[in-house]
């Protein structure tokens, strides 16, 4: 496996890739995770270098994507969101999210970038050091709630990094976002 950054000939394949794997979801058809990919690239909030794919003997097989999210209008240069993760169905429980996400993670910290964002289980997210975004003082706005306060976590990518940043996370900056 390696993992690198995205080409813009492949942005295309790769909305279609994440479609594929969230219609097959049991909580999304994959339409707003395609959406999201997409609006993100078109955004200011894009990193070019934190749009990555892992690979497995040329192909790909995972992809995740790493954004500057505003905390209650602020802190845009600091904190990330991670979102959407995806992994190729057949390659799923055999470690290629744990490699993306750590090599992405390691990428953010090195790139400055104080903290993480992330709306998903609990359960897996905290394994890379995830922990509920309430423990850092940042809430989901009203707007956009997640199925229950443990699914919005947060990390910190140096220490004591967001020590000073609180707020409300509003995925409503994105159309694909909104409830």
């Amino acid at each position: 496996m390696k993992i690198r950054i995205v080409t813009k000939a492949e942005y295309s394949f790769i909305e279609d890739f994440v479609y594929e794997i969230f219609k097959n979801t049991n909580y999304s058809d994959g339409v707003a995770e395609k959406a999201l990919v997409r609006e993100i690239r078109e955004k200011h909030y894009y990193i070019p270098l934190l749009d990555l794919v892992v690979e497995e003997r040329g192909v790909i097989i995972g992809h995740c994507i790493l954004s500057k999210l505003p905390i209650s209008n602020k802190y845009e240069n600091e904190i990330l969101m991670l979102s959407p993760v995806s992994v190729a169905i057949n390659h799923q429980r055999q470690g290629v999210g744990k490699y993306m996400l750590e090599e992405g993670i390691e990428l953010a910290a090195k790139m400055g970038y104080k903290g993480i964002i992330v709306e998903g289980d609990y359960r897996y997210y905290q394994r890379f050091g995830f922990r509920t975004s309430t423990e850092f003082g940042i809430y989901a706005s009203k707007k956009n709630l997640p199925p229950s306060e443990e699914n919005l976590m947060a990390m910190e990518l140096c220490e004591n990094g967001m020590e000073n940043i609180s707020g409300e996370v509003d995925y409503s900056i994105y159309d694909a976002l909104r409830h």
